[in-house]
């Protein structure tokens, strides 16, 4: 299907757009915010406690967390510091697809598969906006390899790596991580019809092995809220910490309380689906549809695809839901599609694999299309050089998908060149552009370019308003306040248009300093990317100096 040599070339245009987006900079609200929250790990040396601004932080478990702080401990503070472990742990997750469908099919399918895991538009964009579902996701697929090699082959250091990667992805994001590998992990033992492995001492072993590796997130739960009963988190005190993470948090996310509900669609992650494994959208729904009209045709991972289903399932009755829970499932989709890809060339199925090169086809244009308009429309690119590779790659990409009729391989090349063009033209133009309009991150360079001594002084906000990407950008978080006119003169404080308003009527003396625009950059509206509305879609925030 693809040979070794081919693997390493597109592998490593996958490894350049990943390497790109480590210095794509913090997007808010969760990647400049998690940021901060490990920043303040070290800058306080308390590695126990999560703190969201001013609030003790319930809702996730440490490990992000103290990997990022790890990392800027061995660093520095630095963007790419922060980004660095879960874009390490995509890479793990990487190579344990690898291994997983080496186990399951053979080493072609596993190239595939790896390829096709690394090119889905949600995993790349989670390396670029950088939460915990990278970290989340790489641990998932190592225990999903470890723990199903040990249906395959019981060794107990398969059932220790796969506890502990286990305990780790819980370690990360709570029960998440346990539905993820716990429902295709039964679906393969049902197939397999291995249930008495469940009674072998390696099974009371990886019980041990688990335990023992959540240890710390609850021993940190229990610092911070089950010694301080007196803690009011989302209205309510008496909260334990270690009750949360075993019991309440995924309720709470199925139900809509404590978190509350933002879509009520049970359709929501089947349709996002649809963009979340772009460019191989087509090559899954195919496999899908043909997994059902052949029910009980066998297959190693039949029981795998309808573990993976059910968590899709499980999901979608999720009161809250965001694209992003979709992404640990992703090496099992990468997998199976992978898989699926295999079967129609071993079957020559020609014309299938036709038409799915076709669907490739299209959709690269369609992107190539919009890359084309980020770059000399939407975000003019600087210079005649970016101009020139861009054409030239789009050039010989369109010689590679062409050239010839080995359509399996086809399939995977033109998928990989449609990512790579994509994700590359997003890290190198589109998203530095979209920087120019985060308040925070321009707020924070002209202070450092204008007035570097700020950076050390406290400076206000008016309210509770996050501004994490100028917290990170300074490498300290600004203070809060109620009644700016209760500060003392000289006093520096970030506001918006309408709180200068505010300040102004309110006859407290004050100078502008500085200002930028201000644009919610994750919330991407058509007046904004049109050249011609952009300016009339814009608001401004302002450090003035309070006389």
């Amino acid at each position: 299907m693809i040979s070794k040599k081919m693997f390493f070339i597109l592998g490593s245009l996958l490894a350049g757009v990943y390497f790109m987006g480590l210095f794509s900079g913090l997007l808010e609200n969760d990647s400049a915010q998690f940021a901060v929250m490990a920043m303040r790990m070290v800058q306080e040396g308390d590695f126990w406690s999560l703190y969201k601004g001013t609030e003790p932080y319930l809702d996730k478990p440490h490990l992000h967390y103290w990997l990022a702080a790890g990392a800027f401990k061995l660093f520095g503070i630095w963007e790419w510091a922060y980004k660095l472990p879960g874009v390490l742990a995509l890479f793990l997750g990487a190579f344990s697809v690898y291994k997983l469908a080496l186990l399951l099919y053979n080493s072609s399918v596993a190239r595939a598969a790896t390829l096709i895991f690394l090119s889905a538009q949600t995993i790349v964009l989670s390396a670029i906006d950088l939460r915990t579902d990278a970290l989340l996701s790489g641990l998932v697929c190592l225990s999903l390899w470890k723990l199903i090699a040990f249906v395959e082959h019981p060794k107990p250091s398969h059932m220790v790596f796969g506890s502990i990667a286990a305990a780790m992805a819980f370690s990360t994001k709570g029960h998440l991580a346990l539905v993820v590998i716990g429902l295709p992990l039964l679906g393969h033992i049902w197939q397999a019809k291995r249930w008495r492995l469940f009674l072998r001492w390696e099974a009371l072993l990886g019980l041990v092995v688990f335990c023992l590796g959540i240890a710390p997130v609850l021993y940190a739960y229990y610092l911070q809220f089950d010694l301080h009963p007196e803690l009011v988190i989302r209205g309510r005190s008496q909260r334990s910490g270690i009750f949360f993470i075993l019991w309440e948090q995924s309720f709470e996310r199925l139900s809509g309380t404590g978190m509350g509900t933002n879509s009520p669609d049970y359709f929501f992650f089947f349709h996002t689906f649809l963009w979340a494994f772009m460019p191989f959208t087509a090559l899954a729904v195919l496999m899908a549809i043909d997994r059902f009209r052949h029910l009980k045709k066998p297959s190693k991972s039949r029981g795998i695809f309808f573990g993976t289903l059910a968590f899709l399932l499980l999901i979608s009755f999720a009161q809250f839901k965001l694209p992003h829970y979709l992404n640990s499932s992703m090496g099992l989709w990468a997998i199976l599609s992978a898989g699926y890809l295999g079967s129609l060339l071993e079957g020559k199925s020609d014309q299938k694999l036709k038409r799915l090169l076709w669907v490739q086809r299209f959709i690269f244009f369609v992107l190539a299309t919009l890359c084309t308009a980020i770059l000399f429309w939407m975000f003019r690119a600087e210079g005649f050089f970016i101009g020139f590779v861009f054409v030239l790659f789009v050039t010989l990409s369109l010689w590679q998908i062409f050239k010839n009729r080995a359509a399996a391989s086809q399939i995977l090349y033109t998928g990989v060149l449609t990512c790579f063009l994509t994700n590359a033209t997003m890290n190198g133009v589109f998203y530095p552009n979209l920087l120019q309009y985060q308040a925070g991150t321009q707020m924070a360079l002209k202070i450092k370019e204008q007035l570097p001594e700020l950076s050390k002084k406290p400076l206000y906000k008016w309210g509770n308003a996050h501004s994490w990407a100028l917290d990170f950008g300074l490498r300290n978080p600004l203070r809060s306040t109620y009644e700016p006119n209760t500060l003392p003169p000289k006093s520096y404080i970030y506001v918006n248009d309408a709180q200068l308003v505010d300040l102004s009527e309110a006859a407290r003396p004050f100078e502008t300093i500085l200002e930028v625009p201000r644009y919610r950059i994750t919330r991407l509206k058509w007046s904004f990317l049109n050249p011609s509305t952009r300016g009339g879609s814009l608001e401004k925030m302002f450090l003035i100096q309070l006389h």
